[in-house]
């Protein structure tokens, strides 16, 4: 799942509370651009179901499915934020050369965290479109299943038919749920995976537990996520308006994921710093959406959309720049 819109809504409840940061009101180059939208639909509610329908319309639809489609997955079917070590940003398919580079590096140390020989079961909370079990099922015969839970019924008939047709119908599944109430039995998995989801979870703390519920003791769990920051004069109005517009219920900064991973019951928890990418991520998106916008919007793309996420993009730079956020990944075992 991916945070770029911004939508006119303000609210500070929160379901952690973060420690308190500067009060400072944000410099007026820095203020939120917000869209006119559905606060009835967007809002933050205190509601686990209408959240989880809040996040279905942020990205379940057939013009956000071809945005990020275009945008983000840049000839590949992977559409989440990419690292960009030893990528050429001047190259065709640069942004998806780039996501399928982060799914790799993500994998690569959770197998190696493991330890042990083949034989792996993993599952993906908050799959999307199911691009990196797609991904790593082709790299990596060690995987002998591939388990996607998912929100969203739109993403999940494309994974399933993108499955079907690379022959990995047999070694990929995909389920219909969410990763707060996982649909599956304890001990279930080797390796418990997400990439870019956990920002929506209405609970962390509960989330976490789950993930734990269903890993294998001596298994490993990795997710890489936007989480929240502490720049100086950063205003808690601006964390909260951002977490607010954006689907977000529980905002955590890097060090109360940990904290919060670590009650959950989770050992060796670690976070890996990579906002550096994020930026990159940004940047890449912004210029192919106005790459679209200059060879003319197609059909299938609806145009208030991509100059929405034009403003958004622009304004995302700026936020990486100020601290309003942070990215990567965190790691841990289960005793």
């Amino acid at each position: 799942s991916i945070i770029i819109s911004s939508i006119a809504f303000t609210n500070k409840d929160s379901t952690t509370t973060s420690p308190l940061r500067s009060t400072k009101m944000a410099p007026n180059a820095a203020e939120l651009i917000a869209a006119e939208v559905d606060p009835s639909i967007y809002g933050k509610s205190g509601d686990l179901e209408k959240h989880m329908e809040g996040v279905k319309a942020q990205y379940d639809t057939k013009d956000k499915l071809e945005f990020y489609a275009q945008v983000m997955g840049d000839g590949t079917a992977n559409i989440h934020f990419g690292k960009w070590d030893g990528v050429n940003l001047d190259e065709d398919g640069a942004y998806g050369k780039a996501s399928e580079q982060m799914t790799d590096y993500m994998f690569d140390l959770a197998a190696e965290l493991r330890g042990g020989e083949g034989g792996l079961n993993y599952v993906d909370l908050g799959s999307g479109t199911g691009a990196a079990a797609l991904r790593l099922c082709e790299k990596h015969n060690s995987i002998e299943k591939a388990t996607c839970l998912n929100l969203c019924d739109e993403q999940n008939a494309l994974a399933t038919k993108c499955a079907e047709e690379a022959g990995l119908g047999e070694r990929i599944t995909v389920v219909t749920g969410t990763y707060e109430e996982c649909p599956f039995e304890a001990d279930a998995f080797d390796i418990t995976f997400s990439q870019d989801a956990f920002v929506h979870a209405f609970s962390k703390a509960k989330t976490f537990s789950e993930a734990l519920r269903v890993t294998k003791s001596g298994g490993v769990f990795i997710f890489c996520d936007i989480m929240c920051g502490s720049g100086e004069g950063v205003s808690d109005e601006e964390l909260a308006t951002f977490a607010a517009t954006n689907m977000v219920n529980d905002w955590l900064s890097p060090e109360e994921n940990v904290k919060a991973c670590q009650e959950a019951g989770w050992k060796d928890v670690t976070f890996v710093d990579l906002t550096s990418d994020i930026r990159i991520s940004f940047q890449l998106m912004l210029k192919k959406v106005e790459k679209i916008i200059g060879a003319g919007i197609p059909d299938n793309i609806d145009e208030k959309l991509l100059t929405s996420y034009k403003q958004n993009l622009a304004n995302r730079i700026v936020q990486v720049d100020r601290g309003v956020f942070k990215w990567g990944v965190v790691h841990a075992n289960k005793p």
